[in-house]
C-alpha cells in the first residue's frame, strides 16, 4: 500500500463501509485524492462479499479529453487497504458509481451476532 496523507474520514452510517477522501487511480493517469462512499454486505446467495459505492468529482479532476464512463476500471485506495471497481453508472449529479471486482478496500465489522 502506498504513502496515504489525505484526511481519513471516519464517519459512516453502514456497519461494513467507509466514506471519505481515498485515492483513485484510472489507468496509467496520476492518483487523485476524491471523496467516496463504499458499501458492502455479505450475499449469502452467492457466498460473496459486494460492495459498492460513489466515487465523487472524478470527471472533473481528470486530465482535459479523458472521459470516464460505464466499464471503466479504478484502484480505490483508503486507509484501510486498495481495490478494484468498475464504473457501473453516473448519476444525476455527476458521480460515479463503482461496483467492486476485488476485496474491499475498507475495513468489515466484526460478526459479534451470537458472541453474546
Amino acid at each position: 500500500m502506498s504513502d496515504f496523507s489525505a484526511e481519513t474520514g471516519e464517519d459512516h452510517d453502514e456497519p461494513d463501509g467507509y466514506s471519505g477522501r481515498a485515492l483513485i487511480t484510472v489507468g496509467s493517469h496520476p492518483t487523485l485524492a476524491l471523496d467516496v462512499q463504499l458499501v458492502g454486505h455479505f450475499e449469502p446467495i452467492s457466498g460473496r462479499y459486494l460492495w459498492q459505492g460513489r466515487v465523487r468529482r472524478l470527471a472533473e479532476s481528470m486530465p482535459d479529453g479523458v472521459t470516464v464512463g460505464p466499464g471503466a476500471e479504478l484502484e480505490i485506495e483508503t486507509p484501510a487497504g486498495s481495490g478494484i471497481a468498475t464504473v457501473s453508472s453516473i448519476d444525476l449529479w455527476g458521480s460515479h458509481m463503482i461496483e467492486g471486482r476485488s476485496g474491499r478496500p475498507f475495513a468489515a465489522m466484526e460478526d459479534t451476532e451470537g458472541l453474546l
